[in-house]
């Protein structure tokens, strides 16, 4: 018996396509890759594990402990203050007049440069009669005074604001100043200017 085969035919080996040399920003994206799934994972894996569940496994957190404070009321026989008042004369009152006694913390050449001036828990701006004329604010006695600030007969100077008309407020100008005119609201005054 002669031992013939069958010839088969031989195939070419197979081809393997060459390796890519792995570049630096090839392992950057395969580093956060597997951080990814490691934090996915992660996450399922601990997710019973809440924080709500954490304290509900213990009971609830201790409370520290309550301390009353008691305050000792001072014996009422004896006064710790004098309240008497003697030899008080009380003048009458003196009639309403703005006077230009007290001194000035911006000049109007400052307040203009500003723009804007925070005193006394107001804000106070300015507008100007060039811009706003005004006529008919009918304000008694309208001038400008010494300072360059509109006012009326009785020194006031003009402002604006939500107030009451007539409400006069203290200013950082050197004279105080009297509603007449509507334009701002709340804690901001507007001064009418040369």
């Amino acid at each position: 018996m002669s031992s013939a085969q069958p010839h088969l035919p031989t195939l070419p080996p197979p081809r393997v396509p060459a390796a890519r040399p792995v570049t630096p920003w090839g392992r950057v994206r395969s580093v956060g890759a597997v951080a990814a799934v490691t934090v996915f994972l992660g996450t399922a894996a601990l997710a019973p594990f809440s924080m709500a569940d954490a304290f509900a496994l213990d009971g609830p957190p201790p409370q520290p402990a309550r301390k009353t404070q008691f305050f000792n009321a001072a014996d009422s026989s004896s006064a710790l203050l004098s309240t008497s008042v003697e030899g008080v004369e009380i003048a009458a009152a003196p009639a309403k007049k703005a006077t230009g006694a007290q001194a000035a913390l911006y000049s109007l050449e400052e307040f203009m440069f500003s723009g804007v001036v925070n005193w006394g828990g107001y804000r106070f701006t300015f507008y100007s009669e060039k811009v706003l004329p005004g006529p008919g604010l009918a304000i008694p006695g309208r001038h400008l005074n010494p300072g360059g600030y509109v006012s009326d007969e009785d020194g006031f100077v003009v402002l604006a604001s939500d107030h009451p008309k007539g409400t006069v407020f203290e200013t950082p100008f050197g004279y105080p100043g009297k509603i007449y005119d509507r334009g701002t609201f709340g804690n901001h005054l507007d001064v009418y200017i040369r």
